[in-house]
């Protein structure tokens, strides 16, 4: 009976510690689960690629391209991000300007149709520089760029960007400025003309 006893309590301490041991498994890896970074691919459907939101509303691209070159005279170095959406009847774009040196955004330009007056649409471009140009007391811009990959990833921010032309033929006048919400993009692919050609026209 004694002996019978003893099996019992070593059989229970025994399941305790496996179970234990289990359980502090469970914890370690729900632990390195939820420190692990997790990255939300794009939004994607048959409108396009979700970029952002203009005023509210969706904007999906259809098509994205990068262009990284040095202008001949100045020797500026610029990295071009296009995102192109295709409409039945023409085509938006948001194009994102960094400097290809210091890998900050610069400006933003972008092309919108939208209702006019008397009815149709218009290409409304709307245009933000960092320094410059035509802006608002709360426009902001900010964003970087990282070109250390074969694709290029990065971020912007575009606050109160004004239109360029044409604005008294807007049908809604809150058109006339347009904020996004964050951008987030990687995966881009672009090209290097230093890279292409083998020269930093020096």
């Amino acid at each position: 009976m004694k002996k019978y006893i003893m099996l019992s309590l070593l059989v229970f301490v025994m399941s305790s510690c496996k179970e234990e041991t289990k359980n502090q498994n469970i914890e370690n890896e729900t632990i390195a689960v939820s420190n692990k970074e997790i990255v939300a691919k794009p939004k994607t459907d048959k409108t396009g690629t979700f970029l952002c939101k203009i005023n509210g509303e969706d904007w999906a691209y259809t098509k994205a391209s990068g262009i990284v070159s040095r202008h001949k005279k100045t020797k500026k170095r610029t990295a071009i991000i296009t995102f192109t959406k295709q409409l039945d009847k023409g085509k938006e774009s948001v194009q994102l300007f960094y400097d290809g040196e210091t890998n900050k955004l610069e400006k933003v330009t972008a092309i919108l149709k939208t209702p006019k007056k008397g009815g149709g649409r218009m290409g409304a471009m709307y245009q933000l520089l960092n320094e410059g140009g035509k802006r608002l007391p709360e426009s902001e811009i900010s964003g970087t760029i990282d070109l250390s990959k074969p694709t290029a990833s990065g971020r912007a921010q575009v606050t109160k960007m004004k239109i360029r032309f044409d604005e008294g033929n807007l049908e809604d006048a809150s058109m006339s400025e347009v904020t996004f919400t964050p951008i987030n993009f990687s995966g881009i692919g672009y090209s290097d003309s230093e890279k292409l050609f083998g020269t930093k026209n020096n």
